[in-house]
């Protein structure tokens, strides 16, 4: 059997955009490997294993084991937010609406929301108009991974971050490479305050999102 059989199989009747939206692509990108007109690659191969659970060998007509896909069930509706102040408490923000995270990612971060992603400045691993989960946090316990942070309370902006002695230091991760890096040292007299938000664990994208 070939692979693209078992992708027909694994979605069901999913819809191919609500399939698709979890693996980070688009409905036609989804369309030509579910047609056979596009190889699956190592890096889709896994993340289709860690969304829908399945072997990779079953995924690939390598074993004759039977699949139970998952259901409507395999997806929780996390809040999303378009915009996010510093200092506002979340359950104060109004809702814009809510998105589909697959089970095991909200399950693993129960507390978290999405933030919609406005710009290039990260569009090597964000792309513009994604809605970006966020875990709440108030430290940088990972040095250089992407945060939702605000500066100065104003909405919250996302960029890798980097914690210094005495500061932060925004780093963008673009193919735009006007956008620089910006270093806040609280050493220096009126340095804009850096709040952080949560780090961003994963994303998604929105079903009428396209290229």
């Amino acid at each position: 059997m070939k692979y693209f059989n078992r992708l027909a199989e694994l979605r069901g009747k999913t819809s191919q955009a609500r399939f698709a939206e979890p693996l980070g692509l688009s409905q036609q990108n989804y369309g030509n490997y579910e047609r056979g007109e596009q190889s699956l690659n190592s890096d889709l191969l896994l993340k289709i294993h860690d969304v829908y659970g399945c072997s990779i060998e079953w995924l690939l007509g390598l074993d004759n084991i039977e699949f139970i896909k998952p259901t409507a069930e395999g997806f929780v509706d996390m809040p999303l937010y378009g915009s996010i102040a510093a200092g506002t408490p979340i359950e104060m923000i109004e809702v814009e609406g809510t998105h589909p995270v697959p089970k095991k990612v909200a399950d693993r971060y129960p507390e978290s929301f999405l933030l919609e992603v406005k710009g290039e400045s990260m569009n090597r691993i964000l792309p513009n108009g994604c809605y970006a989960l966020v875990d709440p946090c108030e430290d940088v316990d990972r040095d250089g991974q992407p945060y939702a942070v605000c500066v100065n309370g104003f909405d919250a902006t996302v960029k890798r971050v980097k914690k210094l002695n005495n500061g932060f230091q925004l780093v963008p991760d673009s193919t735009d490479p006007t956008y620089a890096p910006e270093t806040y040292n609280y050493n220096e007299p009126g340095t804009e305050t850096i709040t952080v938000i949560g780090r961003v664990v994963y994303y998604v994208l929105p079903f009428d999102w396209g290229f």
